[in-house]
């Protein structure tokens, strides 16, 4: 017997048992309780993911095709539908960050200026700050170029069972060599040197045992940043460094030997409570995995798309979830091949909704499907029914949409086709214009996603499997390859005074890439040491980029300065998809899909407060 033969049998016997140990529970009137960890345990913030109680979400699960249902979530407090704190770290609070939602009230990041590191121009051997030698420093148009932020570093008070504490340091190398970096607490070591790029933002970690608490406004922590020539230089000054106390004048002999600079900053470190950053959550592990989701423009909704074939409708202040099955599940073996297609990574079986959109002014639902089918909804309040379903893409899934945010205009993609269609909802759906993606030295080439540019609404960007980045304009028919990838996602990307930045992530890499679209070229990396990025996202209208992280996290930067303003961690789980919610009254909001959970946080940030205009 072959494996796939033996995986199949046991997943039909799991799947037997399953169904008897579902009649029996029935029969027996048994219900499944959700057990409630206390709020109040403190040594629960051990682990990164906060624990939180989760009442069952009560979907309805009619699988006839067009049914719907309104079902009310489960013993939920107030007017949220789940509250949760999650692990949340600030780069430059006083004090810890708390952001309540029901009371309407937030304690945000404060603004920060700017630090930059001095030059160490000699070492004497004399009595100084660093025992038996004395730094000399001075502040030089280079120094200029690197940044640290911030100057206070606020570490979170952990429990008693844990030994160490770390809060997160940026660094800006702008210039247009690398950088080697060397933290460590005054009364320690330094650690292993860390490789920064030119024109980059690296994120990196202070880490200092718990004992040691420091009082309010003490030197704690040491940062080197060293200019090398080269790349490979900075492991020559390893062995005159690490694991060592402090810097002497023998150091700054090899470091003149190697046409190197060092540049000098010192931290203060404090210690306060655990920030936390209220969300609105709710468990999503009695449905299928969640492919795409979408908010409503104007109203508190968020709409998911699901590989059952499904999609719900998720009313986050009344605590209602609306469902509508779309393609009928074939059997009962469907699930078994579906979970051996994902263990060899194929894509989901073919009756999976893999797309959902909300047209501009929220009339219209659009729903893209695994046959390459488009199902046109009118939703209202209370009303949800189909008014048109069109073949997009032959037998193609249509995995990627994206709504003209003032004319009458749809663009829709597939993973497995070549072509960019845009669809005219004002002639009865009909096909307005058709890109071909294509390359003439290629067989074949998918596209990954597409995205109407927020300030040239004319404008789209896709990202496909082959020659990367293809910006098109939907009026002339134009479309040209602007950035060569491969890429597995990618988004305009607004800082003020920029207006043709593009944010890009790649498969292979830990980072993520800054475009200039005109240029062609790498402006900036953003990374975090140990940790890849799995997602990236800019807000359409503000300086705000998100990304996330393998392990879960959302970090929030300013794309203005690319420093990381706050980093939150919410679940373990992979994430599927994330989106901003229209700033209709308020600070903006992120809603970001994993694949046990959907989380709603506020983008609670300085920098939220200034508006940048959109152009058409």
């Amino acid at each position: 017997m072959n494996l796939f033969n033996f995986l199949f049998l046991f997943q039909v016997e799991k799947l037997v048992k399953d169904d008897q140990i579902n009649s029996q529970i029935k029969n027996k009137g048994g219900a499944k309780k959700t057990d409630v960890p206390s709020s109040q345990n403190k040594n629960k913030r051990e682990a990164e993911e906060t624990d939180v109680a989760r009442p069952d979400v009560k979907i309805q699960n009619n699988k006839k095709l067009g049914r719907r249902r309104v079902m009310p979530d489960a013993s939920l407090p107030d007017d949220l539908a789940e509250s949760a704190s999650a692990t949340s770290v600030v780069g430059q609070d006083d004090g810890p960050s708390t952001i309540v939602i029901n009371k309407a009230q937030s304690v945000g990041v404060s603004a920060a200026p700017l630090f930059h590191p001095q030059e160490i121009i000699s070492i004497s051997k004399e009595p100084g700050e660093t025992g038996g030698y004395k730094i000399y420093t001075r502040s030089s148009e280079t120094s200029k170029l690197l940044e640290v932020y911030p100057q206070r570093l606020l570490f979170p008070l952990e429990p008693k069972n844990k030994e160490t504490t770390r809060c997160p340091v940026t660094l800006t190398n702008k210039t247009n060599h690398y950088v080697g970096i060397w933290i460590k607490p005054t009364n320690g070591p330094f650690t292993k040197t860390e490789i920064m790029e030119p024109h980059s933002t690296l994120v990196v970690y202070a880490t200092m045992k718990m004992h040691a608490q420091p009082p309010k406004d003490t030197v704690e922590f040491e940062v080197l940043m060293i200019i090398v020539q080269s790349k490979g230089d900075h492991g020559k000054l390893e062995p005159f460094i690490v694991d060592k106390l402090n810097m002497d004048s023998g150091f700054m002999v090899h470091v003149k030997n190697l046409k190197a600079e060092v540049y000098r900053a010192m931290l203060t470190a404090i210690t306060c409570d655990p920030a936390s950053c209220q969300i609105i959550s709710r468990s999503i592990k009695d449905m299928t995995l969640v492919t795409s989701i979408d908010a409503h423009p104007t109203k508190p909704r968020i709409v998911m798309g699901h590989e059952g074939g499904n999609f719900s409708i998720w009313d986050y202040q009344k605590q209602e979830t609306l469902e509508l099955q779309v393609n009928k599940v074939p059997d009962k073996t469907t699930p078994i091949f579906h979970d051996l297609s994902q263990r060899i990574k194929e894509r989901p079986p073919k009756h999976s909704v893999f797309s959902v959109k909300f047209t501009a002014e929220g009339k219209w639902l659009v729903v893209g499907d695994g046959r390459g089918y488009i199902y046109v909804y009118d939703y209202t309040d209370t009303e949800l029914h189909m008014v048109k379903k069109f073949r997009a893409h032959d037998k193609k899934s249509v995995n990627s949409l994206a709504a003209h945010p003032t004319e009458p205009y749809l663009l829709s993609s597939s993973t497995f086709g070549t072509n960019i269609k845009v669809w005219d909802w004002s002639n009865n759906w009909s096909k307005f214009r058709n890109f071909d993606t294509k390359p003439k030295i290629a067989y074949y080439n998918g596209v990954r996603s597409v995205k109407l540019n927020p300030r040239v609404t004319n404008t789209f960007a896709c990202v496909t499997f082959y020659d990367g980045v293809k910006v098109g304009n939907i009026k002339t028919s134009s479309l040209k390859t602007t950035l060569r990838g491969p890429f597995v996602m990618a988004d305009y990307f607004f800082a003020r005074g920029h207006e043709h930045l593009m944010v890009t992530l790649r498969s292979e890499s830990h980072n993520s890439e800054i475009w200039d679209l005109k240029t062609q070229e790498v402006v900036h990396t953003l990374s975090v040491s140990g940790r890849k990025m799995t997602w990236v996202a800019c807000h359409p209208k503000l300086p705000i980029l998100v990304t996330m992280l393998d392990d879960g996290t959302v970090c929030l930067w300013d794309a203005s300065t690319y420093r990381l303003e706050k980093m939150v961690h919410i679940t373990n789980s992979k994430c599927r998809d994330l989106v901003f919610v229209p700033d209709t009254n308020g600070s903006p909001r992120l809603v970001v899909a994993f694949e046990t959970m959907i989380a709603i946080m506020e983008v609670n940030l300085p920098i939220a407060s200034g508006l940048i205009t959109g152009t058409n």
